[in-house]
């Protein structure tokens, strides 16, 4: 995998997991200590995340810094698996367990119907 290739996907995955939390480019820029046009880089692959504003990324988002690179090396890119493993621990952290099932039955649903299509 080129380096371009390796910035991008890891850039992906920070962009997913910014949205996922709400999280806006200029916010997280203000929280690690960069512009937001150092954010908009980082997420379009343009440039790479050093490990110093990785770890600060992680710390600030709660992910392991592992989700931003399993997966990567064997040029599969994310992975349905570390995009599994990631979204289960973030519906674990749902203290209401309706909310839970809910959002579980809603996410078999989408499946089904994405399958089915």
């Amino acid at each position: 995998m080129k380096d371009q290739e390796l910035n991008l996907a890891i850039g992906q995955r920070l962009r997913s997991v910014r949205a996922a939390r709400g999280v806006t480019q200029s916010e997280l820029a203000a929280h690690i200590g960069v512009a937001f046009q150092q954010i908009q880089k980082y997420e379009n692959g343009i440039n790479r995340l050093s490990v110093a504003v990785m770890l600060r990324l992680c710390s600030f988002m709660k992910v392991d810094a592992g989700w931003f690179v399993n997966g990567i090396e064997t040029g599969m890119g994310g992975g349905v698996e570390d995009e599994a493993a990631y979204l289960a621990k973030e519906i674990a952290r749902i203290s209401d367990e309706n909310i839970r099932r809910n959002l579980t039955m809603l996410i078999h649903s989408l499946a089904v119907t994405d399958v089915t299509n």
